[in-house]
């Protein structure tokens, strides 16, 4: 009998493998995510310990352990450092990258206007597009225009001074 308790006692006290780290570290994250809706207590890997050694005891090698697991998840960090569970480093880098590019970026709610299509050849839309932006008074009603297969998409917040401006030119 007593063979097996210390059979049992070895076995309690093995610390736990890396992948078994890794998804305890993915519930904690997630819990804390789905708590607080951002992680503010993790930043590394010693942050986990106080929950791995409530049930393991305290070593080196279960330190060591919780590290290799927080490597391996490779998880992104955000702008404070704290690790993020809910995008990959992939996703974070490029929505980092997007926030980069559109910094000087206005948005603009096309809502209030009317897509008006201008038919026209293939050969001549871009040029007839250059124009149409160099156009002031199209460009006062117009906030944008877009090339397409069967000629340019031009939206308008008054179609029909748009059509009779452009009436003008073909007449």
């Amino acid at each position: 009998m007593a063979h097996l308790k210390s059979d049992y006692t070895s076995y309690v006290h093995k610390n736990p493998s890396r992948k078994s780290c890794e998804q305890t570290i993915k519930k904690i994250l997630t819990r804390e995510f789905e708590e607080f809706g951002e992680n503010r207590h993790f930043k590394q890997a010693s942050d986990f310990m106080v929950y791995f050694e409530s049930l393991h005891p305290a070593s080196a090698s279960l330190t060591k352990q919780v590290q290799r697991a927080v490597n391996s998840l490779n998880l992104p960090r955000d702008e404070n450092g704290y690790f993020m569970i809910n995008k990959t480093a992939e996703e974070y880098a490029a929505e980092r990258e997007l926030t980069r590019l559109l910094l000087d970026a206005a948005v603009q709610d096309l809502s209030n206007t009317t897509p008006v299509l201008l038919k026209t050849e293939s050969w001549k839309r871009e040029y007839v597009m250059h124009l149409l932006e160099a156009d002031s008074y199209v460009n006062s009603i117009s906030p944008t225009m877009l090339e397409t297969s069967n000629g340019i998409l031009i939206y308008t917040s008054d179609p029909e001074s748009l059509l009779i401006h452009l009436s003008s030119f073909i007449s």
